[in-house]
């Protein structure tokens, strides 16, 4: 059901709020014991408050204005159709004023008629609390930044003053309930067909461990989730991450959501020892799991993941960064990484446009061998990886890939 968009739904989403406070009508909490009878009373309590407030609504539109109004209240306010929009990214609020990414291009669309929300920063303060409050969360002086889960797999960021000295900043992280193949890559321009034939053998064989890197929003999770689709279907699959980003084509498979940061290396280091995967995927390494993801590598099970990087080299200094804190020397981590790993694939994008209207548009790929640690100079601990160049996108076209590869 699509809902008429020739009603301000801003207004009616205010007046039918302070109607369930002067009521005492209870709003549904998203995420804490989601009830389908409670959703339906609530709905029809809307129903209600329209018709008692007396907004002239067309008969006909009744059922689907409430139950936007509905939506709006129990989720993300003004914000809510943009989470409901075909192919959203992200959802950015600054200054009080709206952008939203679509297919790597951000564009405003704060005053863009009824869709574009009419609001000021003090309305999306007031949302942020209220999705902290949902939470458990108490955002204010002591907690002025929250990162949290939504009920649809989207991750919401949020920072409010004073830590934000420019109002409170909003993002929603969207991840599409559809996951992108190859082949939709390929329409837009990302990667190319020799490319897939030899992502989807060496995801088939797992036998290659393989590292995806770049900067946020460069398309890492997305190239992780096509290239699972590959994995054979009797493969004893684990995932963990933090937020459920992870789309893999094995239903049977364990797949743990671990919200807590700090406990995602317990969790991964369970899995590895005790749930026997053939493959082990980590939805993306940002801490210390990065210990428990090198002890995956070293104990030889074929594992996936996502990495910040700015280059496919730096994407290993990261990892040996990130897992300082094991009591394993940097020769000894570099060794173990060199050994287990067998791919780094690099995402990047290079900014075109000017200043008004700038825009992503060229895709920079490259997709790099890791060999070993070669001998170095001088003392041991400065021996270096030994990489190997296996296919790049360079601006004007992708480089062949090389040949006489053995990876797996």
């Amino acid at each position: 059901m699509t809902f008429p968009d020739r009603y301000d739904y801003n207004q009616l989403v205010t007046d039918v709020q302070d109607y369930c406070i002067r009521k005492e009508i209870r709003v549904p909490r998203w995420r804490r014991n989601p009830n389908e009878e409670e959703g339906l009373a609530f709905h029809a309590q809307v129903l209600r408050a329209l018709r008692d407030l007396g907004f002239d609504i067309a008969e006909e539109d009744r059922q689907a204005v409430a139950q936007e109004v509905a939506k709006r209240i129990v989720g993300m306010g003004v914000l809510q159709p943009f989470l409901d929009m075909e192919g959203v990214e992200e959802i950015i609020v600054r200054d009080g004023r709206v952008q939203i990414e679509q297919m790597g291009q951000v564009r405003m669309v704060g005053n863009e008629g009824r869709l574009g929300p009419q609001a000021d920063d003090d309305y999306y303060y007031r949302l942020a609390r209220r999705i902290a409050d949902l939470e458990g969360i108490e955002l204010g002086v002591q907690t002025p930044q929250i990162k949290v889960g939504l009920p649809d797999g989207s991750r919401f960021t949020a920072t409010i003053p004073p830590l934000s000295r420019a109002g409170t900043a909003i993002n929603i992280r969207r991840f599409t309930q559809k996951g992108m193949t190859f082949y939709d890559l390929l329409e837009h321009g990302s990667l190319d067909e020799e490319t897939i034939e030899f992502l989807k053998e060496a995801s088939a064989s797992m036998r290659c461990s393989v590292l995806f890197s770049g900067r946020p929003a460069a398309g890492k999770t997305t190239w992780l989730n096509a290239f699972s689709q590959y994995l054979p279907a009797h493969a004893q699959l684990s995932c963990v991450e933090t937020f459920q980003e992870l789309q893999p084509k094995i239903r049977r498979r364990h797949h743990l959501v671990v919200e807590d940061p700090e406990a995602m290396r317990e969790a991964i280091n369970t899995t590895i020892l005790r749930m026997r995967p053939d493959v082990l995927v980590i939805g993306e390494v940002v801490s210390r799991e990065a210990i428990e993801y090198i002890m995956a590598l070293n104990l030889g099970i074929v594992t996936h993941a996502t990495i910040h990087s700015h280059s496919a080299r730096l994407a290993l200094t990261r990892l040996e960064t990130l897992a300082r804190g094991a009591d394993i020397a940097l020769q000894e981590r570099r060794g173990i990484i060199a050994s287990g790993l067998g791919l780094v694939v690099h995402l990047s994008k290079e900014w075109e446009g000017g200043a008004e209207e700038g825009r992503w548009r060229r895709f920079m790929r490259e997709m790099v061998a890791v060999r070993g640690v070669g001998r170095g100079i001088g003392e041991a601990e400065y021996a270096d990886y030994d990489l190997e160049p296996v296919k790049q996108w360079k601006g004007d076209g992708w480089t062949p890939l090389k040949t006489g590869l053995k990876l797996w």
